[in-house]
C-alpha cells in the first residue's frame, strides 16, 4: 500500500475523482467535509499526507492547520492545499502548507505532486 491519506473536501465530485484517482495507485483515502471529523481521523488513523481545500468547513481550515502545526505528531505530515489562484495568493503566508494544487487540475498534476511528498 502507498499509505493513507487525509481528504477534507467539501464537493462530492472533486473528492470523488481524487479518492478514485489515489485508489488505483493503492494509497487510502479517507476523505471528510469537516476539520472537526479530519481531526478525528488523524487520531485514529496513521496518515502520510493531507490534501485540504482551503474553503471547506466555513473557512475553519485555518483552525485544522493551527491545530496540525501545533501537534508534534501532526506537524510533519505534508499537506496539499487546494485552491484558486486567487486563494494561492492570498494563503501563501500560513504555515505549514507543503504544496498547492490549483484547481482545476488533472490525475497527472495531483498524482506527481502526491509522489513528490512520497508518503
Amino acid at each position: 500500500m502507498a499509505g493513507n491519506v487525509l481528504l477534507l473536501e467539501d464537493s462530492e465530485a472533486i473528492s470523488k475523482n481524487i479518492y478514485l484517482t489515489l485508489k488505483e495507485y493503492d494509497y487510502e483515502v479517507l476523505s471528510t467535509d469537516s476539520t472537526t471529523e479530519g481531526l478525528y481521523i488523524l487520531s485514529e488513523y496513521t496518515i502520510g499526507l493531507i490534501i485540504a481545500d482551503m474553503n471547506i468547513d466555513n473557512g475553519k481550515i485555518v483552525y485544522f492547520i493551527n491545530e496540525i502545526n501545533s501537534d508534534n505528531k501532526y506537524r510533519s505530515i505534508p499537506l496539499i492545499m487546494l485552491a484558486d489562484d486567487i486563494g494561492k495568493n492570498s494563503w501563501r503566508h500560513i504555515p505549514g502548507i507543503d504544496n498547492w494544487i490549483i484547481k482545476p487540475f488533472s490525475a497527472n498534476k495531483l498524482l506527481n505532486t502526491v509522489e513528490r511528498l512520497s508518503i
